[in-house]
């Protein structure tokens, strides 16, 4: 077990520290730059797990195709297009496997994942989606074990925790996701890619008198942000202690999140809302209506939570020069 006073002491100056994590630093997407791409990726197959800002539509299926509604969301995505993970893999030329479910938290026993108009869909949690679903899915093939020099695992994770349950602890949150690291680490994994967490001050203003409201001022004023990416630099540093064959790449979406703030970047993107949402939801008794803007290439946010996928592909490509820089572990 850990000494309490050394997480303690590492928790709460983490973030101050310089742990030696493989990033590199954030350049704009120049226009002349697409999905054909030279430089080769080293994997042909990335395995995703996640929650809403990877979910290629397992939300959705699960909920007979009815959410996100398809009038509004780009065929089960919660965005206006594809997420990051698929832009990863346009941009890599590769096939992905997704396994992540819109409202995923790290752990569904932890903290309840939901989904739905009204919360009322239970979908997996990150730990969930690794044991019960790929995992098992695996065991039970005939198929000979993965080749693990070629694939890629990504478990991202963007705070469905925090939303859920404000109070709970980020040093218990990410050691859920840490111990899924392990799960992959020790079932043969040798590339892992996980995410830092973004500012929640950059998300857009929420209606007025909403619990969304509440909620984040509350996650705010406990520094949310940042004690989570401190126990992820933490972590990290315990995994590469401990499994050193193991490739572990960092997208640093709080980095990300603040050069979307550059103005260089916002006129390059061509984003002039970074406040208002595209799509605005309202409920009134039983009726859910939206409300769609109409000016949605120039929007951040697609609703209250998501990106739209103009941002999910830049963080693709971010992603894209991660994997492919010549970086040690």
């Amino acid at each position: 077990m850990l000494s309490s006073i050394l997480f303690r002491s590492i928790f709460y100056v983490g973030y101050l520290l310089c742990f030696s994590i493989a990033i590199i630093k954030a350049t704009p997407i120049n226009k002349r730059q697409s999905v054909n791409e030279t430089k080769p990726c080293p994997f042909d197959t990335i395995i995703v797990f996640g929650d809403s800002t990877c979910d290629n539509g397992n939300t959705w299926r699960l909920s007979n195709f009815t959410y996100p509604p398809s009038d509004y969301f780009y065929k089960g995505r919660f965005s206006n297009g594809p997420t990051w993970v698929e832009y990863l893999a346009d941009f890599c030329h590769i096939k992905d496997i997704n396994y992540a479910y819109g409202g995923a938290t790290s752990d569904n026993q932890f903290v309840k994942a939901t989904s739905g108009f009204h919360s009322e869909l239970i979908v997996p949690g990150i730990k969930q989606e690794v044991n019960n679903i790929y995992l098992k899915q695996i065991t039970a093939s005939n198929n000979s074990k993965p080749n693990f020099d070629r694939i890629l695992y990504i478990v991202a994770h963007q705070g469905n925790d925090y939303l859920n349950q404000p109070s709970v602890n980020p040093r218990t949150v990410v050691g859920n996701l840490y111990e899924q690291w392990e799960v992959l680490a020790n079932f043969g994994a040798k590339h892992i890619l996980i995410n830092k967490f973004f500012n929640l001050k950059y998300l857009p203003r929420p209606p007025k008198n909403s619990r969304l409201k509440y909620v984040i001022k509350n996650l705010l004023s406990r520094f949310i942000t940042r004690l989570h990416n401190a126990a992820i630099d933490f972590y990290v540093w315990l995994f590469r202690m401990k499994h050193k064959n193991v490739k572990l790449y960092i997208l640093p979406m709080d980095k990300i999140w603040e050069e979307f703030q550059e103005p260089s970047v916002k006129k390059e993107l061509g984003i002039t809302d970074y406040e208002n949402p595209c799509v605005v939801r309202e409920d009134k008794g039983n009726i859910t209506t939206y409300t769609v803007c109409s000016n949605p290439g120039q929007h951040f946010y697609w609703d209250y939570i998501h990106p739209s996928t103009k941002i999910h592909r830049y963080v693709g490509y971010k992603t894209y020069q991660i994997v492919t820089a010549k970086t040690g572990n």
